[in-house]
């Protein structure tokens, strides 16, 4: 007797480690990929065009989850991503206005630092500012909202702390305070708020 049909046969396309929604903590997880094999006494042949579909597995609690999951900071991205932010909003208000102002270089690595990034230089400031600003403004967008309105504020404030350092704001430099005040999800209102504060401190 020739016993045949099919089954699902799953294949660990990548590993790594996410925020579970059942487990409410970091945990480590398989990305898998499932695929329908033609099956001879139990055991698959032939792969059929028709797939399983692709999901994250928790190895803790063994839960599947669509792969928009790994979009969820983990906790420990959460950690770093105040300090994240603050580079690369510094380096953007900082290369819009004098990049070679020492004055502003010196305070942007010292309020990347207080923020947890104790590694952090010029050279690391260089190198940010030397990143494509598209790029830069994608990633803040994406991960800005993670952190909470008064934080975003922190940030926006001491970009522009900054900016001003080396005098008035430019056109430049009030652009890009605008464009990131927009990427780190603050209402025109706020960013206008914000600037005006960081006006006040620092006499201009």
């Amino acid at each position: 007797m020739i016993i045949f049909g099919w089954r699902v046969v799953f294949f660990t396309l990548s590993r790594g480690v996410f925020h579970c929604p059942e487990c409410g903590g970091d945990r480590e997880y398989r990305r898998r990929y499932g695929r329908n094999f033609f099956s001879l006494f139990f055991i698959p042949v032939i792969p059929l065009n028709k797939s399983g579909g692709e999901f994250v597995q928790c190895d803790t609690c063994k839960g599947r989850w669509n792969t928009g999951v790994l979009e969820i900071p983990t906790t420990a991205e959460l950690a770093q991503m105040p300090a994240m932010l603050l580079r690369m909003a510094v380096s953007q208000v900082l290369r819009s206005g004098d990049p070679a102002h020492q004055g502003a270089r010196r305070r942007a690595v010292t309020v990347v630092r207080q923020a947890g990034d104790a590694g952090y230089d010029e050279a690391a400031l260089d190198g940010d500012m030397g990143r494509s600003f598209d790029q830069v403004r994608a990633e803040m967008a994406r991960a800005s909202s993670a952190l909470a309105p008064e934080a975003r504020e922190s940030i926006l404030r001491a970009a522009a702390e900054i900016a001003l350092a080396d005098g008035t704001l430019s056109v430049s430099e009030e652009e890009t305070l605008a464009a990131v005040g927009t990427d780190l999800e603050l209402t025109r209102v706020q960013v206008t708020g914000v600037v005006s504060l960081a006006r006040q401190s620092s006499g201009h």
